[in-house]
C-alpha cells in the first residue's frame, strides 16, 4: 500500500497507466473530443517542409503576438535547426488547421538521449521560455490537447520535458492540468514601464540603482567619454555578439561556472547568424557600451510583442571593476521606454537582485513533465531528481577543480 501511494505522489498513476495503455491520453475530467472534420493536425519534421510553412508562422506571430515570446521566434528556430539539429537531433513542427487557417504551431526537438528518446522545446538553449504559438479564444486548450495527442502518437518520444512555462503563456493552464512539476516554481521579474512618458521621466522615478550608475557614468566619462548604442541585425551587430562570448567565457572560467550553453560552439555560431542577417525577424538587438572607444559591455536582446528579453549580458575584463554591465543594463532599459514599441522590460530569470532592482512585477515560471511511455521514467527521473542533484554537486565542488573540468569539457 504505501508503494501505491509513492506512485500515486511521486511518480504520476495515472500516467503510469497510461503508459501501461490502461488509459488514453487523457483522464475521464480531461476528454476531448475526436478532431472534427475541420480540424487538421499534422507534424512537420522535413527542413523543407518548415521552410515551407515559415510565411503562415510569421503570419500567425502576428495575429498571437501575446500568446508566445520571442524565443518562438519563427526564424529564429530555422536558425536554430540549422546549427542544432543532426543524427540525434530534429526539429518537429505540430500544427493546427481549423478549416485550412492555421491556428497552432508547436515547435519541437526530438533528441536520443541516455535515458530515452526526450522531445523538449525547440530553440534551447536559446529559448528560455517555453510556449505553443497559437490563436487566443474559447478553442485554445482543446487545440493544444489535441496537438499533444499527435506528439503522443509518434511513438518515439517517451518523455516531453516543458521548461520554463510561464504562468501568463498560452500553455500554462494545459501544462498545469496535464503535465507534473519539475523542481521549484521560479519567478520571472520584469521592468512594465509603459507608465513612463519618456526616459526622463523613467530616470526620475527614483531607482536606487540608477544612483550608483551615475557615479559609474560619471567615471566613464573622465575615462575619454562615453558611448551607447542600440545595434540592429547586421555586421556591427555579428562582430559584438562574438566580442560578448568572449567576455562571457572568460568570466566563466574565473568563477568556475560550468555555462553549459556557453560551452557549446553552435550557440555562438547561431547567434552570430541572427545577429548578422537583417532580413532575419528574430527581433534580435545588441546593446553596446563603449568608454574611451573600447567596449566595456554588450547586452544581446530580443524584442517581440512589446516587450524586450534581455538574454545575455556580457563585460571586458579590462573595466570589470567599474561594473560597467550595471550601466549598460539602466541604458538599454532607457532605450525601450523611448521606443513606441515596447512596453516590457524582462531580465529572465532566476530573480537575482540585481534584475529585482529594475523590475516592479513578477510572473512565476515553472518547468513541467508528461511521461508517454515506460522508458520516459528514467527520463522524467533524470530531470526531477537526477540533474539537480548534479548540478548542487557541481557548485559544491572547489573552485579549482570546477575551473579544472570547466577546461576538460571545453
Amino acid at each position: 500500500m504505501e508503494a501505491l501511494l509513492i506512485l500515486q505522489e511521486g511518480l504520476l498513476l495515472d500516467q503510469l497507466l497510461y503508459a501501461a495503455g490502461l488509459i488514453g491520453t487523457a483522464t475521464a475530467d480531461e476528454r476531448v473530443e475526436a478532431p472534427s472534420p475541420d480540424i487538421a493536425v499534422t507534424t512537420l519534421r522535413r527542413p523543407e517542409a518548415v521552410e515551407a510553412l515559415a510565411p503562415e508562422w510569421r503570419a500567425l506571430e502576428a495575429r498571437a503576438a501575446a500568446s508566445a515570446t520571442a524565443f518562438q521566434a519563427c526564424d529564429l528556430h530555422l536558425v536554430w535547426a540549422r546549427h542544432f539539429c543532426d543524427a540525434d537531433t530534429g526539429l518537429r513542427v505540430v500544427t493546427l488547421r481549423k478549416n485550412g487557417r492555421l491556428v497552432l504551431v508547436w515547435p519541437l526537438a526530438v533528441s536520443r538521449r541516455a535515458f530515452g528518446c526526450v522531445a523538449t522545446w525547440a530553440g534551447d538553449p536559446i529559448g528560455q521560455y517555453g510556449d505553443v504559438v497559437v490563436e487566443a479564444g474559447p478553442e485554445r486548450d482543446r487545440w493544444i490537447e489535441m496537438a499533444f495527442r499527435e506528439i503522443g502518437a509518434w511513438g518515439d518520444a517517451s518523455f516531453l520535458h516543458l521548461c520554463g512555462v510561464r504562468a501568463d503563456s498560452a500553455v500554462a493552464r494545459w501544462a498545469g492540468s496535464r503535465g507534473r512539476k519539475i523542481g521549484p516554481t521560479q519567478e520571472a521579474p520584469a521592468l512594465d514601464h509603459s507608465t513612463f512618458e519618456n526616459a526622463e521621466v523613467f530616470a526620475k522615478a527614483g531607482w536606487p540603482q540608477a544612483k550608483r550608475n551615475a557615479k559609474r557614468i560619471r567615471k566613464f566619462e573622465s575615462m575619454g567619454g562615453m558611448d551607447f548604442e542600440m545595434v540592429e541585425p547586421g555586421e556591427q551587430a555579428q562582430a559584438l555578439v562574438a566580442a560578448a562570448f568572449g567576455f562571457k567565457r572568460a568570466w566563466l572560467d574565473r568563477q568556475g561556472h560550468f555555462g553549459r550553453a556557453f560551452i557549446d560552439a553552435r550557440l555562438e555560431a547561431c547567434l552570430t547568424e541572427l545577429a548578422g542577417d537583417a532580413r532575419l525577424r528574430s527581433g534580435l538587438v545588441v546593446s553596446h557600451l563603449a568608454v574611451g572607444g573600447e567596449t566595456a559591455a554588450i547586452e544581446v536582446g530580443f524584442r517581440h510583442g512589446g516587450v524586450h528579453y534581455a538574454f545575455m549580458g556580457a563585460f571586458s575584463p579590462d573595466f570589470a571593476k567599474h561594473s560597467p554591465g550595471f550601466v549598460v543594463t539602466e541604458l538599454t532599459i532607457r532605450s525601450c521606454v523611448e521606443a513606441a514599441d515596447v512596453g516590457e522590460y524582462d531580465p529572465l530569470p532566476p530573480a537575482d537582485d540585481y534584475k529585482l532592482a529594475w523590475s516592479n512585477r513578477r510572473v512565476k515560471v515553472r518547468d513541467y513533465g508528461l511521461v508517454l511511455d515506460w522508458p520516459g521514467y528514467a527520463s522524467w527521473f533524470y530531470a526531477a531528481h537526477l540533474r539537480p542533484a548534479l548540478k548542487t554537486l557541481y557548485a559544491r565542488l572547489p573552485l579549482k577543480l570546477r575551473q579544472g573540468l570547466r577546461a576538460g569539457r571545453g
